[in-house]
């Protein structure tokens, strides 16, 4: 006799799945304004409430691997798209940081130039990375699907 309580079917999947998509983005939100409120109301040092920032950037980056190797909607772009995502994130951070906080020192380039030349690199290349994988897993998937078929 199979038990009733744990059964599931394809709809309770996706109502299950957006259910825990709506609290991750609602947990994720309460961190952001937590970090805001502790650095811009309270006044309080990055130190203070760095394990926050951390918890914060695992989820994020972690639920966007996630639904990137496990095929979600996220596509699978060509190495052109990708080069010119991180250029043009290369000029934004670059424009953006210049203005702000003033033309940076080349003495000073592993703080300065490092940073927004590395940064995107990592983010597009773990992208580019996951999605490849994401979508052999789903291919392998399917040939294994028809294989038992």
């Amino acid at each position: 006799m199979k038990n009733k309580l744990f059964q599931s079917d394809e709809r309770m999947g996706a109502i299950s799945g957006k259910m825990a998509f709506i609290f991750l983005g609602l947990t994720q939100t309460a961190l952001l304004a937590s970090i805001l409120y502790r650095s811009l109301v309270l006044g309080q040092s990055q130190e203070q409430y760095g394990d926050i920032r951390l918890i914060l950037l695992l989820s994020v980056f972690g639920y966007i691997a996630a639904r990137l190797y496990y095929g979600a909607i996220l596509p699978t772009l060509s190495l052109r798209t990708l080069f010119f995502i991180y250029i043009g994130l290369v000029v934004v951070l670059f424009v953006t940081l210049s203005l702000w906080m003033g033309w940076p020192d080349l003495g000073n380039w592993q703080n300065t130039i490092l940073p927004v030349v590395l940064g995107p690199a990592i983010l597009v290349f773990g992208y580019g990375l996951l999605a490849h994988f994401g979508n052999k897993r789903i291919e392998k998937e399917i040939v294994d699907d028809e294989e038992t078929n």
